[in-house]
């Protein structure tokens, strides 16, 4: 392991208080490209001005729009019948409005109208600059080059507390690795604060009992800016360990539902067994809770365990040691809260987690006339995960195995026609240590993230099918400073919208992305 640099520390005899100054630096130059059928669409969606008229069965998405064309085809063409070009209705061989298209399969269309939760709809244009790979291209294919700095207090009062205070920043704003375009193409280290320096981290960390008259150690952790990541009793992989690491999901063991990087108001106890020797294998449990609005006081948008909290309830249970490990995680997330990464589909609107629903009113039925309310859902999720993970005794060409599996279950009301409401993910995670020199690691990971197993109406099979794959190398050159080359592949990282890229929604349609960057991490 590298030596730790303990430059900046600052001690306080008489008070017995210690602070260390630790920081991290990194630079990330890099780039993605995507690739699809025809290098992309020649189509992309614009609003439709003209017939005013709204989505059925559908939603937008970043990079496409609904999935049902031909249902909202026939819509509009149920609503040409029955209604002029005003709005107002149609008089044919005397009949009015909805009497003309009576009996016809457009009457049943038309009625879908009175049914359905609706948002503008998009129509098809043909552009050759927009759409699929060539749209992505456009806007998030240009090399970058960009960084993330860290500089954390550490300050202990006692020798076994930690009170941590930690300033951030970065410029990965509007960028494709800070997730813009894609939900997958986010890089751990891709902080987004437009180059102003912010407090990211402040809580406190002390032991309720850790002395030797007893078998096991309580931790509690309470603090105004915490994650529950940062508050488990133990990490359920060993894929980034002593290493850099690359995209957000595969830093999070491939169980980013569970372990999403909720950040807030943070309260959280670990419980764990004390064994003889360090690394031995030993049993803990955690329970944490994050408010993500927790510091706002209006009850309405905000508070502490209020409904609007943006809550999230983590608890883990874990056994493992150095060697290997398993561990059992489950969070409870309020809504408004997500699972941080996965395909677009599965992504959009919050990972169908959102608190409001816009619900179409009618003022004049017969004119088509009115206006969308916001409309409670009382949405939450249920996410699941189970991660092991095995190292060898002597690090060489046997790989360490990290792998993981999860599940959600989303529950509420007012969700859109086939929209997803469970969602399922895997990792394998392989990494090889002291493979060239001393410390300098590879590491290999595939999977699928978070995407969507089930939709609304349970009717339809969702076609939200994607695999990742990332490959690293970290070569530690000094011992304060890490070089890591890396490279991902995303096969469908819209996962459903693909579709959308088709006018016809045709299966055929491409979309995939292949993206790398270089990081200089610097520690001091």
């Amino acid at each position: 392991m590298l030596l730790e640099n303990r430059v900046g520390t600052l001690e306080a005899s008489q008070f017995s208080t210690t602070t260390k100054l630790k920081g991290q630096a990194t630079l990330v130059p890099g780039g993605t490209k995507a690739y699809g059928t025809q290098n992309g669409s020649d189509f992309y969606w614009d609003y439709d001005k003209y017939h005013q008229i709204v989505t059925i069965d559908g939603r937008d998405s970043p990079l496409g729009s609904t999935r049902n064309s031909r249902s909202w085809q026939l819509t509009r063409e149920a609503w040409s019948k029955v209604h002029n070009k005003d709005g107002s209705l149609r008089e044919e061989d005397g009949k009015i409005g909805r009497e003309i298209i009576k009996g016809t399969k457009l009457e049943k269309h038309y009625n879908d109208i009175n049914s359905r939760k609706f948002r503008n709809r998009q129509d098809w244009k043909k552009d050759g600059t927009s759409g699929g790979a060539r749209g992505y291209n456009n806007r998030y294919g240009a090399a970058t080059f960009n960084y993330d700095v860290r500089l954390g207090f550490n300050t202990s009062f006692t020798g076994k507390d930690l009170l941590l205070t930690r300033l951030r920043a970065g410029n990965f704003d509007n960028n494709a690795f800070s997730g813009s375009g894609l939900s997958l193409t986010k890089l751990d280290v891709s902080e987004s604060t437009y180059d102003q320096v912010a407090i990211d981290r402040l809580y406190y960390r002390f032991p309720y009992k850790n002395d030797e008259l007893i078998d096991y150690s309580l931790t509690f952790i309470i603090g105004p800016q915490g994650r529950n990541t940062e508050a488990l009793g133990m990490w359920p992989s060993v894929y980034n360990l002593g290493a850099s690491k690359v995209l957000d999901w595969t830093a999070l063991a491939g169980t980013a539902n569970v372990y999403n990087k909720a950040t807030g108001a943070m309260a959280g106890v670990i419980y764990k067994k004390k064994t003889e020797d360090k690394g031995d294998p030993a049993f803990s449990a955690t329970l944490n809770y994050v408010a993500e609005n927790g510091e706002i006081s209006d009850s309405t948008v905000g508070g502490l365990f209020t409904k609007n909290s943006g809550g999230n309830f983590l608890t883990q249970l874990a056994y493992g040691g150095d060697q290997y490990g398993v561990a059992l995680g489950y969070r409870y997330g309020q809504c408004g809260t997500g699972q941080r990464r996965g395909t677009s589909f599965s992504a959009d609107f919050e990972y169908n987690n959102s608190c409001w629903a816009k619900v179409w009113s009618y003022l004049r039925e017969e004119l088509y006339q009115g206006s969308f309310e916001d409309e409670r859902t009382h949405r939450s999720t249920h996410n699941f995960a189970l991660n092991a993970y095995w190292a060898p005794e002597e690090a060489g060409w046997i790989p360490s195995i990290s792998a993981g599996i999860a599940q959600t279950n989303i529950q509420g009301k007012g969700f859109f026609t086939q929209s997803p409401v469970q969602t399922r993910s895997w990792f394998v995670g392989l990494k090889w240590d002291n493979v060239f020199s001393q410390d300098a690691d590879i590491g290999f990971a595939f999977g699928q993230p978070n995407f969507a197993t089930e939709l609304n109406d349970n009717t339809l099979t969702p076609q939200d099918y994607n695999y990742l794959f990332e490959i690293y190398a970290s070569f530690p050159i000094t011992d304060y400073l890490t070089i890591t080359p890396s490279a991902f592949f995303l096969t469908r990282p819209m996962g459903e919208y693909t579709n959308n890229l088709f006018e016809t929604q045709g299966n055929g349609a491409k979309f995939g992305v292949l993206g790398g960057v270089i990081q200089s991490t610097f520690k001091f």
